[in-house]
């Protein structure tokens, strides 16, 4: 039985604790702004209200220069906590500092305009994301910013002793830091898109141009043999050298090139499978390539494989596709569904990275999977915690369980290769075996010539 709708809305809100990491450099700026202007503002008033007296407003601001510095710390450990919750606690923190500013006749209550910014923020940050981050988000600030701009509420005390001059020296610092923060964002969201849109038109090239360049990874048996490869994708970009999918994957999702790039890459894979089984000694080898959760959400996706397998004469069971954990976060039954009818072609199934995203045991049982891959990051901390090798050992025992085949990635040395081999592991790949290398260095490394 597939999750319920609960269970789904609650991984959905998982997998999108952050942005996706593309945007990561914009987010780590305005995280820098935000914090900086956080600190200043607090410490300069906190410093005033203390010396005259005011120590709630004093503790008042003292709270924003923590928020201030939460923002520092955020945007340089991106994996503590999500993104998200630094703008709620930007946007409460400001509703408290509004409220303990007093509108009078001699100035207006002016730090609440401090929402526009983060509303403005928050808006084309999460422009990709879910309705409550893209559009209730944002309304927050804005319903709060009109509320806080007509209501007399104060949580002030001491406040009658600001005299006017004070008053509106905080009215304009806070009105022009404001409009400064807000064209800040606007500025870094502008450079971020005009950066973007030179990426896809190079993109665009470089599909056109074919600068995606298709390498292959061994993939090695517990023998030393060779049982198949993985095909990664490169993208020999002029003036910037060798690209890895991190660089340009992610905006190919975002704007669609996906599907154009993903095909392509099962067209290569296909090619070489055809290939491969004229060769005697290597028709047995699988060869497995990425797919998007986008592609596998495609309703065309399915016809899409099947075209392209009839069109090569590729052996469709030696395809072995590879899915995230990420696109387990969509429908399971459409997922389900297309995976299933590829696998009755003969299609087979890995999934990926296993171990760093949020699938659960049950999901995984109704899942026609034929494969799961240790990710790399277990692999390589085996050596330094014994807790690491403890967990991969509970993988392995658990694919046994689910009745599939594991494949160890990133493995580097002899010593891991002997750690997976004791718990059951019985396929590797890594540097140990062999890097990513295009296709024909591949097969002078690992393809005996016919004599």
């Amino acid at each position: 039985m597939l999750e319920t709708g609960s269970a789904r809305s609650s991984r959905e809100w998982v997998t999108r604790k952050f942005p996706d990491h593309s945007q990561w450099p914009r987010v780590k700026r305005l995280l820098h702004l935000g914090g900086m202007v956080c600190v200043l503002h607090g410490v300069a008033w906190a410093a005033y209200y203390g010396s005259h007296g005011m120590l709630v407003l004093a503790c008042v601001l003292c709270a924003l220069i923590l928020v201030g510095v939460g923002c520092f710390v955020i945007a340089n450990r991106r994996d503590r906590l999500p993104i998200v919750l630094i703008a709620h606690v930007l946007l409460l923190m400001t509703i408290f500092v509004s409220l303990a500013e007093t509108p009078t006749l001699a100035a207006a209550r002016s730090t609440h305009l401090f929402l526009l910014p983060i509303g403005a923020a928050t808006f084309f940050l999460f422009r990709s994301e879910g309705v409550y981050l893209r559009w209730i988000l944002p309304t927050l600030c804005v319903v709060a910013l009109a509320w806080l701009a007509i209501s007399p509420a104060s949580l002030g005390a001491g406040l009658e002793l600001l005299s006017d001059t004070v008053r509106r020296v905080r009215h304009g610092l806070n009105t022009v830091t404001a409009m400064a923060l807000t064209v800040g964002v606007l500025a870094i969201f502008r450079e971020d898109f005009s950066t973007q849109m030179d990426q896809y038109a190079a993109l665009v090239r470089g599909i056109a141009q074919r600068e995606l360049r298709g390498y292959l990874q061994p993939q090695v048996a517990l023998n030393g043999q060779v049982v198949g490869a993985e095909l990664l994708l490169r993208w020999d970009r002029p003036g910037h050298g060798l690209q890895s999918p991190a660089n340009f994957i992610p905006l190919a999702e975002q704007t669609g090139l996906i599907h154009e790039i993903g095909l392509m890459a099962l067209r290569r894979a296909c090619v070489q499978l055809a290939a491969w089984a004229t060769l005697p000694g290597v028709s047995t080898w699988v060869l497995s390539v990425n797919v998007s959760p986008l592609q596998l959400a495609s309703d065309s996706f399915v016809n899409d494989v099947r075209a392209i397998l009839r069109g090569t004469g590729a052996p469709a069971n030696r395809l072995r596709l590879e899915i995230t954990e990420s696109a387990l976060a969509h429908d399971h039954a459409q997922i389900a569904s297309t995976m299933n009818a590829l696998r009755e072609d003969g299609v087979s199934w890995s999934l990926d990275d296993f171990g760093t995203g949020f699938s659960s045991l049950s999901l995984l049982q109704v899942l026609p999977l034929d494969e799961l891959k240790i990710d790399q990051t277990f692999v390589s901390g085996m050596g330094g915690d014994a807790s690491h090798r403890e967990l991969v050992r509970k993988i392995i025992e658990i694919a046994a369980i689910l009745g599939v085949s594991t494949v160890a990635e990133g493995v580097e040395t002899e010593q891991q290769r002997a750690w997976l081999a004791s718990m059951g592991c019985r396929v590797f790949q890594g540097y140990l075996f062999g890097r990513p290398v295009p296709a024909d260095d591949f097969h002078a490394a690992h393809v005996a010539p016919l004599v």
